[in-house]
């Protein structure tokens, strides 16, 4: 009878729950519907896969969740993910907001778009949130909202830090395995363990930073009735701090794009069917609306122009934002108090101009003008002035640094047990391997190492050579999270299938049929199901079987480039199934195909453009309509004149063609120098624009534009030309150079005796802290230069930072004569702020150079790109 009544009361609280909505608002609920009809209409080629779900016995609330889901998911979740894994996803954040007592004071529209929504950014999904829920539900019990989300970052800091890497999202169980990530995964796995707690969480982003080439995200968390912000797997004794509190107070822009169709008090960057992306640079920065007023020749206002908001980063002028104008021809945008290129588009026509934000209310672009300025032209881009930092209660961040340490011996007992070089080379010698290529692959999977093992077991005997080659053609990132079935389903469907002596050389069937990655998609086992879809559809000689994919590609596959909002490739299954995609998914799924057929592919590197190797030569093939087939080309050779400095692209120079009134850099990669690249470049005819640039100390940027033409068959010769940035003179302060320092030994030496060449360089660095990995991981370059200039770099260990901080790994990349010594009791950097009028944090990395005689000529803090190439100007 107990059992009978425990049945009933179960079923009544069931069907009692059942009728709750999830949208109150009826309005709000009737426009998702309707958006959500529309979706499945789009989405019906994968219609059973997302939408069977609902024939499930799921409540009125959890129905409506996914219906909100579903009307403004990207294009790749419609494409890549089930109903099933979305159905997961609203169980865990109900779940969630039952868990915590501040789940009942979170506000409906909150809950609806900053902790329901699974996705963060462009990161690849996975089952995150439960575990996250699942872990960290006892380790919150009885917090406060507020001392939940700074606990959760704890946590967070115990499974993930800061290192550079490419521009693919791990999901955020990858990064745990992993356990480090950039800035953008960071933020991605903090917002994710946020949001399963039941916390209000956004990702917001600056694009590129004014002062110097880089560009940061962080997180915004919503607690008590505002939103305040955090540095991701960064913790601080409380929360609106962080080591980019004052670079962020120079930003131009800092955005955040919210899930669904928003209605919050934002200035709005942009707006979709599916997203809003919202402007949050006053929280940061002192900041000014400008206007853009958009005329044709005759001065009438032209509606629906594209404006570009240009910032100088990476050696290019990159939109920070883009808007359209309205009906009158206006468009605006709050921004910080920098320079900025601002460039109108439409139709092919265009016009540009250099602005300086703080001197301009309005600007007018006339369309058709081109560019207001010189064909050939130098200018400065100044960023926002640097202001004096805000102070911070060093006893609390004493208390919260030793907390850090210890969460860094928890992340690195985790790191021990990823596989060591002894295990690797026995696992070598019994696969008759070279020990040092598998070592070398073993290193850098990381936690997924036993994925990379098993991978290698499993294809031991006649195939392993190409399994050693397969792991050597895949990315770094891919070896850290890709699972081993992936692996073997591309070399198990390549090799025996396809025969290396039909094709013109093992590079080309190794890199270009074998391979399974493409650009930045993710990495799934799409070999073996395209060769069973396709089986004998295509026949005849490579380029007819080309002709025959293109065509089916044309008819089957629909295009849209609004609705996949993340700009994630979507997988080549997915565009199969979906039947709909981007361009860029389209020619990813295009050259898989072809892989997956055995026909050599790729997209070309610069412009992306789809190929085969028709056994002689790299053919374009076009699924848009074009004059010509193939392209008709022109060169151009580039001089430098500096012969003892080798420029780096997207560091101090790039080129940019103007398709439809609008520059687009060519891609040539991050690391290229101009030593890398052929010494006759072959371009499509057309217009282009070479942009170079310096950035000095302050943040400035002395940058120099050359805007030519490639035509037909001619040779375009252009000196590369680099304006140095102007080295002060004057003095920022003095240090007595008898002050005292101490080293490892607990010995003491005086300033004065560490000076050679006539200058000292102390430098202040913070382990672990994203500015002084990039600084420290840029020394790899100049290296060779410090060690010729042979003065001392010394670098101080303030009384704040472990010893055991300063490792032989982190000195890896520094030249042979640095030094380290204690800063005792910090009275050196006392010292110093008190020299440079600096009353509250100091941003590290903090660099200075002394003459000889104590006076201090140079001052840089906090992270600058090129910094070591300017301070090398300054000791020179």
């Amino acid at each position: 009878m107990r059992k009978i009544s425990i049945l009933l009361l179960s079923l009544i609280s069931f069907w009692g729950c059942s009728d709750v909505h999830f949208i109150q608002d009826s309005t709000i609920r009737s426009k998702v519907s309707t958006r959500f009809e529309k979706r499945k209409d789009f989405a019906s080629n994968r219609s059973d896969a997302l939408f069977s779900v609902f024939q499930k016995e799921i409540t009125t609330e959890e129905s409506e969740a996914l219906q909100f889901l579903y009307a403004y998911m990207p294009l790749c979740d419609l494409a890549d993910y089930n109903g099933d894994f979305f159905l997961k996803q609203v169980r865990a954040s109900f779940e969630a907001r039952e868990s915590f007592e501040w789940g009942k004071k979170v506000p409906d529209e909150l809950f609806r778009h900053f902790v329901l929504p699974y996705r963060v950014n462009n990161e690849n999904l996975d089952s995150a949130r439960w575990v996250f829920l699942k872990e960290l539900k006892p380790r919150l019990k009885g917090m406060s909202m507020k001392e939940a989300v700074l606990e959760v970052n704890h946590w967070c800091h115990e499974k993930v830090n800061y290192a550079p890497t490419d521009i693919r999202t791990s999901g955020p169980l990858s990064i745990v395995r992993t356990s480090w990530g950039r800035c953008g995964e960071e933020s991605t796995f903090t917002v994710t363990a946020l949001r399963s707690v039941g916390i209000p969480a956004r990702q917001v982003y600056t694009p590129r930073w004014a002062h110097s080439d880089d560009n940061h995200a962080w997180v915004e968390v919503w607690t008590d009735g505002k939103w305040s912000y955090l540095g991701a797997c960064e913790p601080e004794p409380d929360l609106n701090m962080g080591w980019f509190t004052e670079p962020a107070r120079r930003a131009m822009l800092v955005h955040t794009k919210v899930f669904g169709d928003y209605e919050g008090n934002y200035e709005v960057v942009k707006h979709s069917d599916n997203f809003t992306e919202i402007n949050v640079v006053e929280n940061y920065a002192d900041v000014k609306k400008i206007y853009v007023q958009v005329v044709d020749k005759s001065g009438k206002s032209v509606e629906n122009a594209n404006v570009d908001f240009g910032l100088y980063n990476y050696a290019e002028f990159y939109p920070i934002a883009s808007k359209k104008t309205d009906s009158d021809g206006l468009s605006f945008l709050t921004t910080g108090l920098g320079d900025l290129i601002i460039w109108a588009s439409k139709d092919g026509e265009y016009a540009g101009k250099k602005i300086s934000v703080k001197r301009i209310d309005t600007l007018s672009l006339e369309l058709g003008r081109g560019f207001y300025g010189d064909p050939i032209a130098d200018f400065n881009m100044v960023p926002p002035v640097e202001k004096d930092p805000y102070s911070v209660d060093e006893s609390k961040k004493k208390q919260n640094d030793i907390r850090l340490s210890y969460e860094d011996s928890i992340r690195m007992a985790y790191r021990t047990t990823f596989i060591d070089s002894i295990t690797a080379s026995k696992l070598a010698e019994e696969n008759f391997l070279d020990s040092d290529r598998i070592w070398n692959r073993f290193k850098k999977s990381q936690g997924n190492w036993k994925e990379v093992q098993k991978f290698i077991e499993l294809t031991a005997g006649e195939n392993s050579a190409y399994a050693i080659d397969l792991l050597n053609l895949i990315a770094a990132k891919d070896l850290r999270d890709t699972k081993s079935e992936i692996l073997e389903d591309h070399l198990s469907n390549t090799i025996g299938k396809y025969k290396l002596e039909d094709y013109n050389s093992k590079e080309i069937f190794l890199n270009y049929v074998l391979n399974p990655r493409i650009k930045n998609e993710c990495l799934i086992a799409y070999r073996g199901y395209l060769q069973k879809a396709f089986d004998g559809k295509f026949t005849g000689a490579r380029t007819e079987r080309v002709e025959q994919i293109k065509q089916r590609i044309l008819d089957e596959i629909q295009i849209t480039e609004v609705e996949n909002y993340y700009n994630l490739p979507i997988t080549p299954i997915g565009v199969y199934e979906l039947k709909i995609a981007n361009a860029e998914s389209r020619d990813v799924f295009f050259v898989a195909l072809c892989r997956s057929l055995g026909i050599p592919s790729r997209l070309e590197p610069a412009e992306k453009t789809p190929q085969y190797f028709n056994g002689k030569q790299w053919m374009n093939v076009y699924f848009e309509k074009q004059i010509v087939n193939q392209p008709i080309t022109g060169f151009l050779m580039l001089n430098n004149k500096q012969k003892d400095f080798d420029p780096a692209y997207y560091m101090h120079f790039t080129i940019g063609k103007l398709n439809n009134g609008v520059y687009e850099s060519l891609d040539y990669g991050w690391d290229s120098k101009l030593s890398d690249l052929p010494s006759k470049l072959e371009f499509e005819v057309g217009k282009y624009r070479l942009v170079t640039g310096k950035r000095g100390a302050d943040g400035t940027v002395y940058t120099h534009l050359n805007h030519f033409k490639i035509e037909k068959d001619h040779i375009t010769k252009i000196d590369l030309v680099f304006r140095d940035p102007k080295l002060e003179s004057k003095v920022f302060g003095h240090l007595d150079i008898k002050m005292l320092v101490t080293n490892n030994k607990g010995e003491e030496a005086a300033i004065e005796s560490l000076e050679k060449q006539d200058a000292i360089v102390l430098m202040w660095l913070e382990p672990g802290k994203e500015p002084t990995r990039h600084l420290m991981e840029e020394f790899k370059e100049a290296k060779m230069r410090y060690q010729k200039w042979n003065g001392n770099l010394i670098v101080l260990q303030a009384e704040e930072i472990a010893a055991e901080s300063f490792s032989e790994a982190f000195f890896t990349n520094m030249p042979s004569n640095y030094k380290l010594y204690k800063d005792r009791n910090n009275e050196l950097i006392k010292k110093a702020k008190k020299e440079l009028g600096i009353t509250g944090k100091i941003e590290k990395p903090l660099i200075l150079v002394l003459h000889s005689n104590g006076d201090i000529k140079f001052i840089s803090r906090g992270y600058k790109i090129g910094i070591h190439e300017h301070l090398l100007k300054i000791l020179d």
